[in-house]
């Protein structure tokens, strides 16, 4: 018979157990960090597909799909569509018709703007921009056409570029008497302003640099006491808001163009305005979402990729340059006290934009 030592049979179980434990320690953090990691996913997926975070002031506009809604399928939007401008549309009107003003802060457009009116009302010279001349061509007018259509909406930046021998409201003759007003959240206004700047005046190719950013974010967009940027900014909207004989019909939120919910009911509110003016309208119901998807939203999503393909930083702010900006805008809501058309909307936009701070 073999004798056993106490000792070593003491050992030999202590071993075990010590397996045992590591094993089921093991198999525990294996639980855990699976039961983690589903967590993080399920998580993630009810997140919205496209994010904007609306403190950093960065270029990124997209807006999301609501989680109580899947995403939107627009594949069938792809299919090419052959629109026709009928004769009438063409020779338009027996009387020439006006264009109206588009008064726009600069970015506050989507690129696709042109192109997307052009299909929108079938006339090939509906986008016009009012510093473009040429000997056909001056302040938004063909000086060859005496009938029909002449443009449907002149672009302007008055009074960011002051526009007096004559001003707007002395040219009131040769134009519509609704405007058409296109704004932007100062947030993401003001760096894609400097890029654009950079990008025709300089020849600047790819984002400018973060340092130039910050030096030209603190001599324009201020301090905490005083931004010459915003005061520009607010003096633009209020400039057209009361200038007379015109009335605003519409501001063109940029932010909407690229919401898959809002940017829907901007173009088909864009287009009542256009229609009850008197411009044709080719596309209605689903062709015009489609027409909007591909015009705007497609490029869009491509210039985005192209950003962050090219690992862009997102412009910012300091605090207290953020707290001054709320609280101005904030107070600019508070003054619009619906005297003028368009008021109700132009302060629920700025609320929106106070909105984005919180």
């Amino acid at each position: 018979m073999v004798a056993i030592n106490p000792a070593s049979t003491g050992r030999r179980r202590s071993a075990s157990t010590y397996t045992v434990g590591r094993i089921f320690l093991r198999v525990l953090i294996w639980c855990l960090l699976v039961a983690f990691y589903t967590g993080v996913v399920k998580r993630q997926s009810t997140q919205p597909l496209l994010t904007h975070n609306n403190k950093s002031g960065g270029n990124n506009i997209i807006s999301a799909n609501s989680e109580s809604s899947p995403p939107k399928d627009w594949s069938h939007c792809l299919e090419t569509r052959t629109n026709e401008t009928h004769a009438d549309v063409a020779a338009g009107p027996r009387d020439k018709k006006e264009p109206l003003w588009l008064p726009a802060y600069p970015t506050s457009l989507p690129e696709g703007y042109s192109s997307f009116l052009t299909e929108l009302t079938g006339l090939s010279s509906a986008s016009k921009l009012y510093y473009r001349s040429s000997k056909t061509l001056k302040r938004c007018h063909n000086l060859n056409i005496k009938s029909g259509f002449d443009g449907v909406t002149c672009e302007i930046v008055h009074p960011i570029i002051p526009c007096k021998k004559p001003s707007p409201s002395a040219q009131a003759a040769n134009f519509g008497n609704v405007v058409l007003v296109a704004l932007r959240n100062p947030l993401t206004a003001f760096p894609s302003y400097h890029q654009e700047k950079a990008e025709k005046y300089h020849n600047v190719k790819g984002q400018v640099k973060i340092e130039e950013w910050i030096s030209f974010r603190d001599q324009y967009v201020g301090n905490s006491t005083h931004s010459p940027l915003f005061q520009e900014w607010k003096e633009f909207i209020l400039e057209w808001r009361n200038m007379e004989p015109y009335h605003v019909a519409m501001y063109l939120r940029h932010e909407e163009w690229a919401d898959e919910t809002k940017g829907v009911e901007l173009v088909k509110k864009f287009a009542q305005v256009l229609s009850e003016e008197g411009f044709p309208i080719q596309y209605h119901g689903d062709d015009l979402a489609c027409l909007w998807y591909k015009n705007i939203i497609q490029p869009i999503l491509q210039k985005k990729k192209k950003h962050e393909d090219e690992g862009r930083y997102i412009p910012d702010y300091t605090a207290g340059q953020k707290d001054f900006l709320e609280a101005e805008l904030e107070k600019f809501a508070s003054e619009i006290d619906n005297s003028r058309p368009g008021d109700e909307q132009l302060r629920d936009i700025l609320t929106a934009y106070v909105e984005d701070f919180k």
